[in-house]
């Protein structure tokens, strides 16, 4: 089994006379007691063995599992074990401690970051709220509301730096529904820039992602929310699009573009969509972007939660078994953008710790923001990382919820409502 199936490993105490590269090591709880990045790595050469000797550590936590050697021999020198009092760090210790206060800098920044993210993902899902209630009862002034919004979004892509994707993993809305519009219109938002769509083609974009499941007001909770609907009923599901569309244009507000959004939302190139069938030739590049991102929060975040899949197996699914359905040059586009590691996934180092992705830039996506497991660290203060930083860890793999330590599912909590905000790196 691979080290993150393991759920009982044994872990040994050593002496650092016994270190050696290849040994799995874990030091004790303090980020800053040590200059290491992690407080459980493998070692890789010398230096670092060099480091460690000289932390005035008694002993070292050694998990034979994930180790590729075997502790040395015990030193009898009192020379060799750790000293009772630490030796005057060395050249090699202080450049160590210089880089860990650079790496602490950059977990602040990270931090600050991802928290601006989550503030403006409040504030647009409040938005969203006041629009969604009050779309009938003041149709102009909710549409302009949502136009307000968009335009936000829109604006915030006029840079052409990197655009970041944030994972959002706390539910900040009331209603699931609110949840759907909002990662929609920002996934559509960002697929949308990628493909070249101009500002008020963008705009058109975001209003229709907003608004394409309007018309489920009209279906009964019964049929929403039935997993095993019978023919009838999804027939009657299916009419939401047409009834979104009745809706949108009774407001007599919103572009018949933004309608046709509305409507064609379900739709696949292939013909095989609901409710015209009308496949890729009579689709608007619109509503085959639209069609894409529903379809990706529709299996990372389904009505009854049990039957989430994880952000990768969402990916690998619409790329693999359902590509006929998507338009083939977006959904590319839709892969490189959320990256081979889409934020939510469960990752497994280089160095052997588990993390979750929170954040991916598309321009260099196997590089992306990690959360890291730590049991010794609460979870309120772990380590955000962005591997960008760290060119000597990458991702080993993807790790399925099932295969992982349940203390490691509790703690990155992967299976949480995935929500998504975009950023820009400063």
């Amino acid at each position: 089994m691979p080290p993150f199936t393991r759920r009982h490993e044994v872990v040994t105490a050593i002496d650092p006379s016994q270190l050696q590269p290849g040994l799995f090591i874990r030091l004790p709880s303090g980020w800053m007691a040590h200059p290491f990045l992690f407080n459980q790595f493998r070692i890789h050469d010398q230096a670092q063995v060099d480091i460690l000797r000289g932390l005035g550590l008694k002993s070292i936590l050694y998990l034979p599992e994930r180790s590729s050697a075997q502790p040395l021999p015990r030193s009898a020198s009192p020379t060799a074990s750790s000293p009772a009092t630490p030796a005057r760090p060395s050249t090699e210790q202080l450049a160590a401690l210089a880089e860990k206060r650079l790496q602490a800098e950059r977990v602040a920044h990270q931090r600050k970051l991802i928290a601006r993210c989550e503030k403006h993902y409040q504030s647009a899902a409040q938005q969203i709220r006041d629009v969604m209630r009050n779309l009938f009862a003041a149709s102009e002034r909710s549409v302009v509301g949502a136009r307000e919004l968009v335009d936000e979004v829109v604006g915030a892509f006029a840079d052409d730096a990197g655009m970041i994707l944030h994972l959002m993993g706390e539910k900040v809305a009331d209603d699931n529904a609110y949840f759907h519009a909002l990662n929609v219109m920002i996934l559509s938002l960002m697929l949308g820039r990628s493909a070249g769509l101009s500002p008020d083609e963008l705009r058109l974009l975001g209003e229709g992602a907003l608004f394409h499941d309007i018309g489920k007001a009209r279906v009964p909770d019964a049929v929403l929310r039935n997993p095993q609907r019978n023919r009838h009923e999804e027939e009657f599901f299916r009419l939401h699009t047409v009834y979104g569309a009745e809706m949108a244009r009774d407001l007599g507000v919103l572009p018949p573009a933004v309608i046709d959004i509305i409507l064609s939302h379900h739709e696949t190139v292939d013909g095989k969509g609901y409710p015209n069938h009308l496949g890729e030739a009579r689709l608007s590049r619109a509503a085959r972007i639209v069609a894409i991102t529903n379809r990706y929060d529709n299996l990372c975040n389904p009505l009854q939660h049990d039957k989430a899949v994880t952000p990768a197996e969402a990916m690998t699914l619409m790329f693999k078994s359902e590509h006929m359905h998507w338009d083939a040059d977006l959904l590319q586009r839709f892969v490189r953008l959320l990256g081979i590691y889409p934020p939510g996934s469960m990752v497994q180092l280089s160095n052997g710790n588990l993390g979750l992705v929170v954040a991916v830039d598309h321009t260099r996506l196997l590089r992306p923001t990690v959360m890291i497991f730590d049991p010794a660290v609460p979870r309120s203060e772990a380590l955000i990382v962005d591997l960008a930083s760290e060119p000597d860890v990458k991702v080993d793999a993807v790790v399925r919820p099932a295969e992982a330590d349940p203390a490691a599912l509790e703690y990155l909590a992967p299976r949480r409502r995935l929500s998504y905000f975009h950023g820009q790196p400063e």
